[in-house]
């Protein structure tokens, strides 16, 4: 199955969401370019933004309020969560519009990858398998969407608060907008991360068999010795087609960088902004605790209102971990690719998989072509590293776990500092 045909339902959903505006020719089976879908999506842009404009200078905005128990500092965290999902949304439909040319080139340079990995390797990549799994993981993200919001719904509904509802439907499009582009980027990364198993996979049936030892004294016929060194072409040949994929697979990471590197920062930080906000109304139920059920299920639904955003952080970074691990070496890979064949156990956890792999090859040691051959592919595998980043700010992968909780610690202490001068200052006043 192509690529294209496996992401079928996503491509359809993404045209709904104006985050597609390509279409697939069902004669020639190639990308081509839709002026209605294009039309469509800076319609549905000038409206989002529009809306978001109003927003930020209607002074009669409603927020997830509780009447007099609800401090200015709680309104405020709530307008800003607010415009933050709006912003995040806005961006996503634009860089969907101004990068569509770059995510036409991104399919049509993982076709050919594909073809490549098909007629030159002989490797089957089970597109068909990988659209099972993608629809797999949409249903699990849809599902907890939907599980989250329906209870977040019945806990505010058992609220006084009126403008709840107007609140949620308007942070809800928007949300559900940012998690198709979420998904977007989840199964572009898993797309790399699938082509780069398939490299792995063949670097390991590289491999000769380590257990026989040689034999020097055994007489081999001169029929053994070409199969051998004809076994051993065809090797080196799949080797250096190895590294070529790998080349272009480098190009097509950063390609997916330019397609999807705005929304990953913008959607991140809107992220952030709903934790911290959330855990501040977290916060402020706590402190009105009366151990009755609607406060037990008010905390229950603030935090299910930033499960979410969380899992969407934590994970775009578990799955861009993941990828990169494949290939980018932490440490020093020159020892590697100069002491190769006498220190294969010293660096042997300081490389990553595909480092490993390549390092596992045995060949002749007295061969200058293969030694060349692994020398240039050492050296690549170490000035080509591959990250993922947001728009070039910071790269995404589990570091970014660690400086999303100090910074949602810090904010969250600042905020808690507000609340209590708020309330030393409202008590003054009344008692003056």
């Amino acid at each position: 199955m192509d690529i294209l045909d496996a992401l079928g339902p996503l491509q359809r959903i993404g045209q709904l969401c104006n985050l597609w505006q390509w279409r697939l020719d069902t004669a020639t089976r190639q990308l081509q370019r839709s002026r209605w879908l294009e039309a469509y999506g800076c319609v549905v842009l000038l409206l989002s933004t529009g809306y978001l404009l109003y927003g930020l200078f209607d002074e009669s905005r409603t927020a997830d309020g509780e009447s007099n128990e609800t401090t200015n500092i709680g309104h405020t965290v709530d307008s800003i969560q607010l415009v933050g999902i709006r912003v995040a949304h806005a961006t996503a439909l634009l860089e969907a519009l101004l990068q569509r040319q770059a995510q036409g080139r991104f399919f049509a340079q993982l076709r050919e990858i594909d073809r490549e990995f098909a007629n030159v390797l002989h490797l089957d990549l089970e597109n068909g398998q990988f659209r099972s799994q993608m629809n797999r993981r949409a249903l699990w993200m849809l599902s907890g969407y939907l599980v989250s919001q329906i209870f977040i719904l019945f806990t505010k509904m058992l609220a006084p608060d009126s403008h709840f509802m107007i609140y949620w439907l308007c942070y809800l499009l928007p949300l559900l907008v940012c998690g198709v582009r979420y998904f977007q980027i989840y199964t572009a990364v898993q797309i790399v991360h699938h082509r780069l198993e398939m490299l792995l996979r063949l670097l390991e049936s590289l491999q000769l068999n380590e257990a026989e030892q040689p034999q020097p004294f055994v007489c081999k016929s001169i029929k053994e010795e070409l199969e051998m060194e004809t076994l051993a072409a065809a090797c080196m040949q799949r080797l250096l087609a190895a590294r070529k994929l790998y080349q272009r697979l480098w190009l097509l990471v950063a390609l997916l960088n330019r397609c999807y590197g705005l929304s990953m920062l913008v959607n991140l930080g809107n992220d952030f902004l709903a934790i911290t906000s959330n855990c501040y109304w977290i916060f402020l139920n706590f402190r009105r605790f009366a151990a009755s059920p609607y406060d037990f299920l008010q905390i229950v639904g603030s935090t299910l209102w930033s499960a979410p955003h969380l899992g969407n952080v934590l994970f775009l970074a578990l799955i861009c971990e993941r990828a990169a691990y494949f290939v980018s070496s932490r440490r020093n890979l020159w020892h590697l690719c100069v002491h190769w064949h006498l220190t294969r156990t010293v660096f042997r956890l300081q490389t990553t998989r595909l480092a490993l792999s390549l390092h596992h090859i045995r060949v002749d040691l007295q061969n200058d072509s293969h030694n060349a051959l692994i020398t240039q592919f050492s050296l690549q595998l170490l000035h080509q590293r591959l990250h993922f980043s947001a728009a070039g700010f910071f790269d995404v992968d589990c570091t970014l776990l660690y400086t999303i909780v100090g910074a949602t610690t810090t904010y969250l202490i600042i905020l808690i500092q507000f609340h209590m001068s708020e309330g030393s200052l409202s008590s003054g006043t009344a008692g003056g």
